[in-house]
């Protein structure tokens, strides 16, 4: 008997970057050992950064990976030239101006030909030049052309590569976000006829806009280039896809702001192994624990985490913190927190631990911490909530409603301000104060997580879709 075959395209995640949405693809291709796997990785560059960081289940049977610099690679052939036709031309022109139109499906396809032109033809033909001298006088021609020029200029280079890849044949196509994946989702239902379903864990255009606000890599007046180019490719994610879940209902409702049709959204939540984590035992220890599964990145903003512990750590001697993650991903980052804590003089009670099997930590932790400025639906909590430990968390992502939601249990943790270390301190502290409390949050904690957020539930969810996308 045939096997379903399901294409999962990811960006800057699995199987090259830990975390919550490579852990959450781990899990659905485990959990679905019947059908097989196909991923087409997105990456910003080759790098020895990029390697492969979990074990490969048997039933993924090909990853293929694109890179986005691979733009800057393209060898310049002066012999070949862009060969679209007038009405071709005419059906690319709304797509270079970033507007979803009734042409947008056939300039996917035209753009993606490799036989029609290259990236290099393409972005240096007569059509395009007079498309961004077109723009810049309209909007832009107060400022400096040339930068204005490579602003435009790489934002179609980059997806033009991106879009000329073979896409692997498969029964379905699942993106984990919108962006370069969405869009490939798009293309891929376009060019082989099959369902295309998208999962954001965040907003993905909300997240570019977020980091390229706070960037200087790109020129303050041509920051709207590039925020609204993600904000098209999101459009262009959610016209297309046929199903469109989100992993909770504040971000469905945004999705549905920014262009998905309500008919094609879902909520579907994480789900987790609660058995196996509740199992886990707690142990005795002198120290007042507290603990956090996270990335070592400035999303997860460490350094309010760091210095809530030194607020907290005045009241509390035997205060110790277990950070525990992989540091790899951005160094500089990493080693701008081990120099806090330095400073800080609490070398001996923060520990980094890396990247270690988080089930031989949980058992120590009295308190989990999570101090993100950006989050979706963390897995770290649900675990946490798991092993029966209670949360004090930033209010960002699902993480309130995680906690407070339930009423028939009650709260299972404190939810305080992203960026706001003293009010974490004081969380902290409050607990430490009330070993009654402590000990009725954790229980309540593991309560809903057994009942709204189990692992079964979610592959089962997931295995109703795709049996209704193959049949």
């Amino acid at each position: 008997m045939k096997r379903q075959v399901i294409c999962m395209i990811a960006e800057g995640s699995y199987p090259y970057v830990v975390g919550g949405v490579s852990s959450w693809i781990q899990q659905l291709i485990k959990g679905h050992p019947e059908k097989d796997f196909i991923i087409l990785s997105i990456l910003p560059s080759k790098s020895d950064e990029f390697k492969i960081k979990y074990e490969i289940p048997k039933n993924l049977i090909e990853i293929k990976t694109i890179y986005l610099s691979d733009v800057y690679s393209h060898k310049i052939d002066k012999k070949v030239f862009m060969k679209y036709t007038p009405q071709e031309i005419k059906l690319i022109s709304n797509f270079i101006d970033m507007i979803l139109s009734e042409d947008t499906a056939e300039a996917l396809k035209i753009l993606s030909d490799v036989e029609k032109s290259s990236v290099f033809d393409f972005t240096t033909s007569k059509f395009f030049w007079e498309k961004i001298c077109n723009k810049y006088n309209k909007n832009y021609k107060d400022e400096e052309f040339n930068n204005f020029y490579w602003s435009y200029k790489s934002v179609f280079m980059f997806l033009m590569n991106v879009l000329q890849n073979e896409i692997p044949e498969a029964d379905l196509y699942h993106a984990v976000s919108t962006g370069y994946a969405g869009v490939l989702g798009a293309l891929a239902k376009l060019k082989h006829n099959k369902p295309y379903y998208l999962t954001e864990h965040g907003i993905y255009a909300r997240e570019r806009e977020e980091d390229i606000l706070k960037s200087d890599w790109v020129k303050s007046e041509f920051k709207k280039i590039w925020i609204d180019y993600f904000y098209f490719l999101s459009k262009i994610s959610y016209q297309y896809a046929d199903k469109i879940i989100s992993l909770f209902r504040y971000n469905n409702e945004l999705q549905i702001s920014l262009g998905a049709r309500s008919d094609r959204t879902m909520v579907i939540s994480n789900g987790i192994d609660v058995d196996l984590l509740s199992n886990i035992e707690k142990e005795k220890t002198k120290d007042f624990i507290l603990g956090s599964v996270l990335r070592i990145v400035p999303i997860k903003d460490i350094k309010m985490m760091v210095k809530a512990f030194k607020v907290a750590k005045n009241e509390i001697p035997n205060l110790k913190l277990y950070l525990i993650g992989p540091y790899e991903e951005d160094l500089e980052y990493y080693e701008e927190c081990v120099e806090l804590v330095k400073d800080l003089k609490l070398s001996e009670e923060i520990i980094f631990t890396g990247r270690v099997d988080i089930r031989d930590y949980l058992g120590k932790i009295d308190i989990f911490l999570l101090s993100s400025i950006s989050e979706g639906q963390p897995l770290s909590i649900l675990e946490a909530m798991s092993a029966r430990i209670p949360i004090i968390t930033t209010d960002v992502g699902d993480c309130r409603d995680i906690l407070t939601l339930y009423k028939e249990f009650g709260d299972a943790g404190i939810v305080v301000p992203p960026t706001s270390y003293s009010k974490m301190a004081s969380a902290i502290i409050s607990l430490y104060n009330n070993p009654e409390r402590l000990k009725l949050l954790g229980e309540r904690a593991y309560e809903i997580v057994n009942k709204y957020y189990r692992k079964e539930d979610f592959i089962r969810a997931y295995t109703k879709l795709y049996e209704e996308g193959w049949g």
